[in-house]
């Protein structure tokens, strides 16, 4: 609480289809590393002392799942549409994770994390281009905690 860290976090595809994240400073210093297997397994392969703790690794480990689209598995899913907007829902074993895309369903506009009552995390997507967002948001609503990611790649 009252922190602020700044630096990259590097997402990668490993050969054996699990993905590794890793946040470090911009001058190399490990924050955190975790893995995701493709068999909904995770890992902590580091993190440091002052992060340590049980809620925040969880609330870390949640937040990635969301917008790397994990348990997102069709036994329960749901369609839900307004006006603007169709929300593709996923029952969690709290709530729910949506998907949120525009009217016309080509375009992924936004992921919200929810307990059953209201929403609780919403990560919003900025600068689409060929499906993969340039900036992502992602805010909590119960607590004072955002993160925001924003794409840098080689040209």
């Amino acid at each position: 609480m009252g922190k602020h860290l700044s630096g990259l976090v590097l997402i990668k595809v490993m050969p054996d289809s699990s993905t590794r994240v890793v946040f470090t400073s911009e001058i190399g210093f490990k924050f955190f590393d975790f893995g995701f297997s493709k068999d909904s397994g995770f890992k902590v392969y580091y993190i440091i002392q002052q992060m340590d703790k049980q809620a925040v690794i969880t609330t870390l480990r949640k937040d990635f799942e969301l917008i790397m689209m994990y348990h997102t598995a069709t036994e329960g899913s749901f369609i839900l549409k307004d006006a603007e907007k169709y929300y593709y829902g996923f029952p969690q074993e709290k709530g729910y994770d949506f998907y949120i895309a525009d009217s016309s369903c080509s375009q992924l506009m936004g992921m919200q994390r929810s307990s059953k009552r209201k929403a609780v995390v919403e990560a919003i997507m900025y600068g689409v281009d060929n499906s993969v967002p340039d900036t992502i948001g992602i805010t909590h609503k119960n607590f004072n905690f955002t993160i925001g990611l924003k794409r840098i790649e080689k040209k």
